[in-house]
């Protein structure tokens, strides 16, 4: 934005001054030849002495030519003393006219009269100074150029005029200084408008810059908004072309494994299907090797399977009452057989009998038996503990705590997502698939739970889990949907068959 300069309060007062100098002075030019034109017939009529009139009119017309030319050199101040000192060698030359001739004696008694009206000219047009540099001169005129020429002194018409001579510089110096007062308001306001033109200019400019950006903005957000509803819909799809995979898969699978299990489990425990031909021990070695693999290859199966039907939405849970205490018992139970040959000895810990849970039985042995394997998987030594305690807000929460190595802190966000495993399990050799964390997170979501996990490296881990109690209201409801549903309870026995499917 092209911001204009602004004025002082002396440029634009001279400005003003030299649009008034230019008008007098060509008023003046006219006055002047219409005067001598009137006079020129006069004198005719009464053969008085051309050289009074045409000499006053030619100092009147040098001195306008002048100014003229001095204000379009932007020399303002000479211009003022060029156009006032024409007038007063003008009204001088008035003065000095012969005393013979009716027409001249009121033209030179007229000529004082004039001064105070150049006084006030140079009063209005430069400083206050000047005014008075002015009055004296005229002064000297009209009192020393008589005197010279025609013997005459001070009279009563002169002492009037000089009288009028002050007063027109006092008035002179009133007006400038209003001038002055005019001009600084005028530039107040001008300085105001200005800055509010700016301040509007700007605030247009960036309301422009904004919209631009809004609508760059709004068209990248289209163009996202298209892009994320076409990978939602590729990823849709994927999603149940990898459900409808591993559906299909687990069947596929899920045979030669259990052919695999099957045969191996009886080869080693049933010799007596072989004529009771023993096998020899490095067969059975080798058979026993087998037989763990393909079990852990489907409880791997297993666990994609679950977590494939969870992100589809197909897994079905039996929300109802549950014996948490029960659950915790026979997984610790399980547990045992974790712990192989290592050291570690499993606790109970609780302050107080733990309530009755909402959920479903089998999905919740579940998620106690992957963590006590994970716990006894990564703990050489020591205790691990099962603790439960009720809480305020109407859940129960349940803990798993072991000695075992622990989990790096940068690690623990990524333990509970799918096929992650913390460093430390990774160096230490611990194998695993890394979906026992993420379907337990899943399984518990599903029945309004949470979990989460602390740990310190080299000191062990503590993972807790919450599941809503089962209330009165719960109760009252599940009565009156056996009423008109019947459903059979999950025993806990099948929780062994779910750690195994």
């Amino acid at each position: 934005m092209n911001v204009p300069i602004v004025p002082t309060n002396v440029d634009f007062a001279k400005e003003v001054r030299a649009d008034r100098l230019s008008l007098l002075w060509k008023t003046t030019l006219v006055l002047a030849v219409l005067l001598v034109w009137t006079t020129l017939i006069l004198t005719a009529l009464s053969a008085a002495n051309l050289a009074d009139v045409v000499l006053p009119l030619i100092a009147t017309v040098i001195g306008c030519l002048l100014c003229r030319a001095l204000l379009r050199a932007n020399r303002f101040e000479a211009a003022v003393w060029t156009y006032a000192g024409g007038l007063f060698v003008t009204l001088g030359l008035l003065l000095y006219a012969p005393a013979e001739g009716g027409l001249q004696n009121s033209t030179r008694d007229m000529v004082p009269f004039l001064f105070p009206l150049v006084i006030f000219i140079i009063g209005l047009l430069l400083p206050f100074r000047s005014a008075i540099i002015g009055l004296v001169l005229s002064v000297l005129i009209v009192v020393l150029v008589p005197m010279m020429t025609h013997g005459v002194g001070v009279t009563l018409a002169t002492g009037f005029a000089i009288a009028i001579m002050l007063l027109a510089s006092g008035i002179a110096a009133q007006m400038s200084g209003e001038l002055y007062g005019i001009a600084e308001w005028a530039i107040a306001n001008y300085r105001r408008e200005r800055d509010v033109a700016a301040r509007l200019y700007d605030t247009q400019q960036e309301i422009q810059r904004s919209l631009l950006r809004t609508q760059a903005l709004n068209e990248a957000v289209k163009t996202a908004n298209i892009e994320l509803e076409s990978a939602r819909a590729s990823a849709l799809e994927a999603k149940n072309f990898r459900g409808q995979f591993l559906a299909n898969m687990s069947h596929e699978l899920r045979t030669p494994l259990n052919a695999i299990i099957g045969f191996s489990e009886a080869m080693v425990h049933y010799p007596e299907m072989y004529s009771g031909t023993p096998l020899p021990s490095a067969y059975r070695q080798d058979l026993d090797q087998i037989n763990n693999s393909g079990k852990q290859l489907l409880a791997l199966i297993n666990d994609i399977l679950d977590l494939s039907k969870v992100d589809a939405g197909r897994l079905d849970l039996e929300i109802e009452k549950v014996d948490a205490e029960e659950i915790i018992k026979y997984v610790m139970a399980q547990a045992n057989g974790l712990k192989g040959e290592k050291p570690i000895t499993f606790r109970r810990e609780a302050a107080e009998p733990v309530p009755f849970v909402k959920g479903d039985s089998l999905r919740i042995g579940q998620v106690m038996l992957n963590l006590l394997s994970n716990a006894a998987k990564f703990t050489d030594e020591g205790i691990i503990t099962v603790g439960t305690q009720p809480q305020d807000d109407g859940t129960v929460l349940f803990w798993i705590k072991d000695s075992g190595i622990g989990i790096p802190p940068q690690d623990m966000d990524k333990i509970f997502e799918e096929f992650r495993q913390g460093t430390s399990g990774r160096r230490k050799g611990r194998a695993g698939s890394g979906l026992g964390l993420a379907i337990a997170r899943q399984l518990l979501g599903l029945m309004s739970g949470k979990i989460w996990a602390e740990s310190t490296l080299g000191v062990g881990s503590t993972f807790y889990f919450t599941l809503p109690m089962y209330t009165e209201a719960d109760a009252a409801f599940d009565e009156a949907q056996a009423a008109a549903h019947k459903q059979p309870n999950v025993s806990v026995g099948s929780i062994a068959n779910a750690s195994q499917r």
